[in-house]
């Protein structure tokens, strides 16, 4: 299919997921006012008020709805068809464990083995996973064996990641919009009719509810968005990784992990720090990056660009190495860890200051 007619009917599907989100997101804080369903201040969320964090009920239709257009005009080759609906139900499943987890809360083993489910799913029956490390470390195409459960991994941990990173105003409406953007990019250079249409229908949806949870939020996305949604980017992060970046045929895994990097990094050091406390790494605290920005004084709207300028920063440099994999990771990785770091480096010094300053008094 021609570029041009990807991007007209992409911008059909934009316009209608973020129409429909965009007029949903009142009725929802409407209704949540009306029915008292706030989120609860403490743990990952910094909020002052009572704020509903039904937003992914707004998204999701979005999403959904801008659906019933694609789906007159979606190509019919069966490959195609059953990775399409295998993605819209297994999207469909997150999102409605994410609405009851926010109606009732769901314990987090629960959720952890229903994504698992999801993203076996997602690799198993539509065969979307990552087949080949391109030359990183010298590995090539990945055993089948390796290939199905690191893909599954990746899958999971994306989802989650994504969901911890939803507790600052607009925070996880502008990164998934930034990522999102990215990929769709490299969908519409290849052509890749179905993603790209599924793309844009997601960045409308997002969009639309952005401007409701720009600082100061009138509601968050809660688990029934970012769940969804973070389906939805670990899918396209895997698709990215198998398609040319340029004219001269590159495929970069690192690139799509770098895209989705503070979130990674972000999720990786919470966890982490969990761990070694020996609490469980789904245990809801004050210790994410975004966390260390607010509290050296920058508001919510500043600390969401610092992030996103950092990804920015970090996808640009990855692109830039494309052509060499293991250069790419060896430059990357430390990178991000170090970057990932300043604010509790200068944290931790105004800290210092502080107590001396009180000793000098």
């Amino acid at each position: 299919m021609q570029t041009s007619t990807i991007i007209i009917n992409a911008i059909i599907m934009f316009i209608i997921a973020f129409t429909v989100s965009s007029i949903c997101i009142p009725l929802v804080i409407r209704i949540a006012e009306k029915k008292k369903l706030y989120d609860s201040t403490g743990g990952r969320h910094i909020h002052n008020g009572q704020i509903s964090r039904l937003g992914g009920i707004a998204v999701f239709a979005g999403l959904i709805f801008s659906q019933v257009y694609f789906f007159l005009d979606i190509p019919s080759t069966e490959a195609i068809l059953k990775s399409y609906y295998l993605l819209t139900f297994s999207i469909s499943l997150l999102f409605l464990l994410g609405f009851l987890d926010d109606m009732v809360s769901i314990k987090a083993n629960t959720k952890f083995v229903l994504q698992v489910l999801v993203a076996l799913i997602l690799v198993w029956g539509a065969d979307v996973r990552i087949e080949s490390f391109y030359g990183l470390f010298g590995v090539e195409v990945l055993p089948l064996w390796f290939s199905y459960l690191f893909s599954i991994l990746v899958i999971t941990f994306f989802v989650n990641a994504y969901n911890l990173i939803d507790g600052l105003d607009s925070l996880s409406s502008s990164v998934g919009i930034y990522v999102l953007a990215c990929f769709t990019g490299f969908f519409v250079w290849n052509e890749a009719y179905v993603d790209s249409m599924i793309a844009f229908s997601a960045m409308g949806a997002l969009l639309g509810f952005w401007f409701f949870n720009k600082p100061p939020a009138r509601i968050f996305m809660g688990d029934s968005g970012s769940l969804s949604i973070g389906l939805l980017l670990a899918y396209f992060s895997i698709k990215v990784s198998n398609i040319p970046l340029d004219d001269e045929g590159t495929l970069s895994p690192v690139f799509a992990m770098v895209v989705l990097a503070y979130p990674v990094v972000d999720t990786l050091r919470v966890f982490t720090r969990r761990i070694l406390n020996g609490i469980s790494p789904f245990t809801p605290d004050r210790n994410h990056i975004h966390h260390a920005l607010l509290d050296l004084g920058l508001s919510h709207g500043k600390s969401t660009i610092v992030v996103v300028s950092f990804s920015f920063f970090l996808s640009a440099i990855a692109y830039l190495l494309r052509m060499d994999q293991t250069l790419s990771f060896l430059v990357l990785v430390p990178l991000i860890l170090f970057v990932s770091q300043i604010p509790f480096y200068l944290l931790r010094l105004n800290n210092k200051r502080k107590v001396k300053m009180k000793k000098v008094e």
